[in-house]
């Protein structure tokens, strides 16, 4: 028994030390390599200094706090709040650590909850925590992955004791997910409820009803969503075998390389592996294969798999569901492997995944380094940008060292944080689902078509909303150069950047100034005058 508890305590160590060195590929560069994330970080900006009017007068006239019980208010809120404490590129790092050691806590945590003496299944969850939908910047998706495993085995561990306790705890972790993203949230109450069903008994029936009074109060927010935002669908027919491979290769740890398809297919294998084991040693053991309570956790790996293949591409305005829903079945199938490979074998497992999680992470700082110089580059092309001004982004090429990775679409947000700029690409600000939104009076610049061709902006028409223009790689030759140079004057062009400030920016500039001179000038004059004055007898 002594044996076994030493072990446990050296595997926990294990675990939680590697947790702590996954954060590191976030610390490693200045601005981090996502898609959307400079997006979110410029609203939690905006949040921070929403009522700071004289270092940043134009986010009260451009936008307004949705305070409306939307999804996506936690990771805007936590880096918001971070940003009080810290300057805004290391809340956002902050924020994404904690994602990071949640979501490892959170798979060791459900390994525990639901069987204790197999945790070394734990070491599978590495490669999960920079999956793909990270990777594109959905932090707050992210944060309610990582809030799925915590939440059913918080309701596993405590589910024969439904006290006031438990019903504050798993309320409190509910709503929690809900401020993050509402498919964790309602895929969480569906797992609880197969739960819920497959663990009714006889004799505790009484007891067990309880759950129903005190999961009552998480339909409220799901009813008030869908009677605003509504339900339709956006439909995307991926075949079949396309989704099948998506599946069975873990295709969602792609961000970077191929090798992560690879290290997917790997992970995948030891996943169907260790079931292949867990069934046969439950049929030798009971004779009856899925006769334990905890077959529960195969069942709904099982409907979130069927899920996965049946569901459309988007619902009530959020998109991508298959590739979200692809990690829920794998993070399931945690709770319910249990191969009993003895202590040797255990060892020997949690040994090979750490040396695979250790080269794993290497991997990821390798990538990091790379695509963390690309972002430092783009972001340095606005670094001639005047404050409080508003800025278009043209970008004629987003290639990247990663062929999946479009990191610069976004970028711009780094560079309006740090000059209080209006950034005419803030997407989130453009739908009613996230905290910081464009207000209904805002007129926004005459761009049509300009994400995929970047040439047809027309700068005459838009002049008297855009003060910066800031093009990406254009190619020579181009006619909108010409366009831009009527109405602005080219400031900057190097890496690939080339920065165009409108020209009456400046006279506006000189003439603010020469009034404030002026009006100086005078109260001198008159001070003097005054003081002349009490000086005569």
């Amino acid at each position: 028994m002594n044996d076994l508890l030493r072990d446990e305590r050296r595997l926990r160590r294990l675990f939680f030390a590697l947790a702590l060195l996954y954060v590191l590929p976030l610390w490693t560069v200045r601005y981090l390599p996502t898609i959307d994330g400079a997006c979110h970080t410029y609203n939690a900006w905006i949040l921070r200094q929403y009522h700071n009017v004289e270092e940043y007068p134009l986010f009260q006239e451009h936008y307004e706090i949705n305070a409306r019980p939307y999804p996506n208010w936690t990771g805007h809120a936590v880096t918001a709040l971070l940003m009080f404490v810290v300057p805004p590129l290391a809340a956002e790092k902050l924020m994404a650590s904690l994602y990071v050691l949640t979501f490892l806590g959170g798979i060791w945590y459900f390994c525990g909850a639901v069987r204790s003496d197999q945790r070394w299944i734990a070491f599978l969850a590495f490669p999960f925590a920079y999956q793909q939908l990270f990777q594109y910047g959905f932090y707050n998706f992210s944060l309610s992955v990582a809030l799925f495993p915590i939440i059913l085995g918080f309701w596993w561990r405590r589910r024969h004791t439904p006290t006031p306790g438990f019903a504050v705890g798993i309320n409190l972790l509910l709503w929690l997910c809900w401020f993050s993203h509402i498919l964790s949230f309602g895929l969480a109450l569906i797992a609880i409820s197969v739960c819920w069903l497959a663990t009714l008994r006889k004799e505790v029936w009484r007891r067990h009803l309880l759950h129903i009074p005190i999961l009552a109060p998480q339909v409220i927010l799901p009813l008030w969503f869908f009677s605003v935002q509504g339900s339709d669908v956006i439909e995307r027919d991926w075949g079949f075998r396309q989704l099948l491979l998506y599946f069975t290769r873990l295709e969602v740890f792609l961000s970077f390389s191929p090798v992560q398809v690879w290290l997917g297919t790997a992970v995948a294998a030891v996943f169907l592996l260790l079931m292949i084991l867990t069934v046969r040693r439950e049929s030798f053991v009971s004779g009856r294969p899925m006769s334990r309570e905890t077959d529960v956790f195969l069942l709904l790996a099982v409907l979130f798999t069927v899920l996965f293949f049946l569901s459309p591409e988007g619902m009530s305005g959020g998109y991508l569901m298959k590739q979200r829903l692809s990690l829920y079945p794998y993070l399931l199938l945690f709770a319910w492997l249990s191969p009993r490979l003895g202590r040797s074998g255990e060892r020997i497992g949690a040994a090979v995944l750490t040396v695979t999680a250790l080269l794993y992470l290497g991997y990821l700082v390798h990538w990091y380094g790379l695509l963390g110089r690309e972002m430092r580059d783009y972001v340095n092309g606005l670094a001639a940008a005047r404050p409080n001004t508003r800025l278009l982004t043209l970008n004629f090429r987003l290639d990247s060292r990663a062929a999946h990775m479009h990191i610069q679409s976004h970028a711009a947000g780094y560079a309006a944080i740090e000059k209080g700029l209006i950034d005419w690409e803030n997407y989130e600000a453009k739908v009613p689902f996230f905290p910081v939104r464009f207000r209904e009076s805002v007129v926004f610049p005459d761009t049509p078509g300009i994400a995929f061709a970047p040439n047809l902006y027309r700068p005459r028409f838009n002049r008297g909303l855009v003060d910066t223009v800031y093009v990406w790689k254009m190619p020579g030759g181009m006619g909108l150069d010409q366009r831009l140079r009527r109405y602005y004057r080219l400031v900057s062009d190097e890496n690939g950047g080339a920065l165009y400030e409108i020209r009456t920016l400046r006279r506006r500039e000189n003439e603010v100034s020469r009034i404030s001179s002026d009006r100086k000038a005078s109260a001198t004059a008159g001070s003097r005058s005054a003081a002349v004055s009490s000086s005569q007898p």
